[in-house]
């Protein structure tokens, strides 16, 4: 699962900043981090994204980039983050360190039990980190936390987005990192029944057509 450009759009909306200094090895009060979730069955799957120069300081608190960056923020609203440079992408994708670290800072638990993650970071610099977190049973509620990069600085906060959850988003903070989240299988379930029924009612018409025309056709040639 990937996010779209909607995604980015939402997290600004939810999110906005004006103003503020921010320091200069770190950017936790600029755009927040984001997860999207989902759940299917016994799965919940998670997708992390960050803007460029958090992705920086995560390969900084993770010791996968060597040299801490000192990184300079240009103040003016339209300013762009600084970018991840194609070493540092290949350095941060590979990372067992950072696979580990998110693993760790993203979790899942299901009746106080955790739900073990695989990391796939293979898109994590141009759309995100997947998590996927595999549960003992069909997921209808869990409990999810995240404290991602607040070990950099407490600042740092994320915006959580659920698609089929209770809600549509929350915000999660050093002071707030976790929160239960519900799942309604069977409105997911629904969506499904009414897809296939719009689809069966779409053959059954392009079927009929179809018998129509060639009846037209054999009374043409009659």
């Amino acid at each position: 699962m990937r996010l779209t450009a909607r995604l980015g759009l939402a997290v600004a909306a939810a999110f906005c900043l004006g103003g503020v200094a921010v320091p200069a090895a770190a950017h936790p009060l600029g755009d927040p981090q984001a997860l999207r979730l989902s759940a299917d069955g016994d799965q919940v799957t998670a997708l992390w994204t960050a803007p460029a120069d958090d992705l920086l300081v995560l390969g900084s608190v993770t010791g996968v980039l060597d040299d801490r960056r000192e990184y300079v923020f240009d103040l003016n609203p339209d300013g762009e983050p600084e970018p991840v440079g194609d070493s540092d992408a290949d350095l941060l994708r590979s990372s067992t360190e950072v696979a580990d670290y998110l693993a760790a800072h993203i979790t899942v638990t299901q009746d106080g039990r955790s739900c073990p993650a695989e990391v796939d970071l293979s898109g994590l610099v141009e759309a995100g980190a997947e998590l996927v977190f595999s549960c003992e049973t069909e997921v209808s509620e869990v409990t999810v936390t995240v404290t991602a990069l607040t070990d950099a600085d407490p600042a740092y906060r994320t915006v959580v987005f659920a698609e089929g959850g209770d809600r549509e988003q929350q915000l999660y903070s050093a002071d707030a990192p976790s929160a239960v989240w519900r799942f309604d299988a069977s409105a997911t379930g629904s969506r499904w029944a009414v897809l296939a029924a719009v689809a069966a009612v779409a053959a059954v018409v392009a079927a009929t057509a179809v018998v129509g025309l060639r009846r037209l056709r054999k009374a043409a040639r009659a």
